[in-house]
């Protein structure tokens, strides 16, 4: 499951909305994190948009709006598993990293949240399971 629907979206104050020059500064983080990653650990990038039309009577346009919001970085494990989510903080910058748990007889528990400073992702790294430096 990639994750929220959009009412939860809307209900996370970490999903607001954000412009294209925050969002191209955020998949800049998440690309550092990922190239750490990559030795061996599968992962992918989501975007997350919502696009609004609204019709309107001719001889008027209809009116569209798209906003963007922060982006994730998911991260499998090899046998399909989401075993971590990695978001950037909206206004710190700092990584937010989600790391999946699981209970006794793989009942899953909420996620262990760790905010790690935007200048170290090789701190975020290593907060994720299986990830050898």
């Amino acid at each position: 499951m990639l994750g929220r629907t959009a009412e939860e979206a809307q209900a996370n104050p970490v999903r607001e909305p954000i412009s294209d020059v925050v969002a191209g500064r955020h998949d800049e983080a998440l690309a550092k994190l990922r190239v750490l990653l990559r030795r061996g650990m599968p992962s992918r990038t989501v975007e997350w948009l919502r696009l609004t039309l609204k019709s309107a009577y001719y001889p008027s346009k209809p009116i569209s709006a798209l906003d963007r919001y922060p982006p994730e970085l998911l991260v499998f494990s090899s046998q399909g598993r989401r075993i971590a989510t990695v978001r950037i903080a909206p206004r710190s910058g700092a990584y937010i990293v989600e790391v999946a748990q699981t209970g006794p007889d793989d009942v899953v528990l909420p996620d262990r949240v760790t905010l790690v400073p935007g200048d170290s992702p090789g701190k975020a790294a290593a907060l994720i399971p299986g990830y050898l430096p």
